[in-house]
């Protein structure tokens, strides 16, 4: 039995496919992907999505960075970068909204400081009964600790929650910790997977 369902939040509910998130390098005669492949650097990022770096830092280092190696060319592009915030899926959001009532609904997403006032201007805090930001917490997924305190916070056994992430690390650490876990790739995909587990969506909202 479920008591909880467990979202990753970036490319589940949210999604980066918008073409110009590609193309913005490509007009200026930049490689495709400079950008991205310097703000998401392990020594950049996992500082930041375990709380020892801030938003503002972490986009200024990155910025700083870019214009060391390809001039001060860059910078428009990746005040672009930095300003792009990526897709709310709405079918995801729906899906939410038909999750029965009886099951605790949680958030944990790798993510940075200014996540949760993002979340709030998207309406989407209210979607949740538990927003997990590893931030806040000092340790990041794949680590077992920030599954941990996620079902802690939901107060439900890691063995009746069901985590939900589109990489497979992540998958992976939620397994290890003794979630039931789904690998997302779909949202039909997960339907198939929660009925599995006989959560049936609902027609009424929650």
């Amino acid at each position: 039995m479920i008591d909880a369902v467990l979202f990753d939040f970036d490319g589940v509910i949210r999604q980066w496919d918008e073409s110009d998130l590609w193309t913005f390098e490509d007009k200026a005669g930049i490689e495709s992907g400079t950008v991205y492949g310097t703000a998401f650097a392990a020594d950049l990022h996992e500082p930041l999505i375990r709380g020892k770096l801030t938003w503002l830092q972490w986009r200024n280092e990155t910025e700083r960075r870019l214009v060391y190696r390809h001039g001060e060319s860059i910078r428009p592009i990746a005040k672009k970068f930095f300003e792009f915030e990526g897709r709310i899926d709405a079918e995801m959001v729906e899906l939410l909204e038909r999750l029965p009532s009886q099951v605790r609904l949680g958030l944990l997403t790798n993510n940075h400081d200014r996540f949760e006032e993002y979340l709030e201007r998207m309406g989407l805090d209210v979607r949740f009964d538990v927003v997990i930001n590893t931030h806040r917490i000092g340790i990041a997924k794949p680590d077992s600790g920030a599954y941990l305190a996620a079902t802690t916070k939901l107060g439900v056994d890691p063995q009746r929650c069901l985590f939900i992430d589109d990489l497979e690390v992540n998958v992976a650490g939620g397994e290890a910790t003794g979630l039931i876990c789904h690998h997302f790739q779909h949202r039909e995909g997960l339907i198939e997977r929660l009925q599995e587990l006989g959560i049936e969506l609902t027609d009424a909202h929650r």
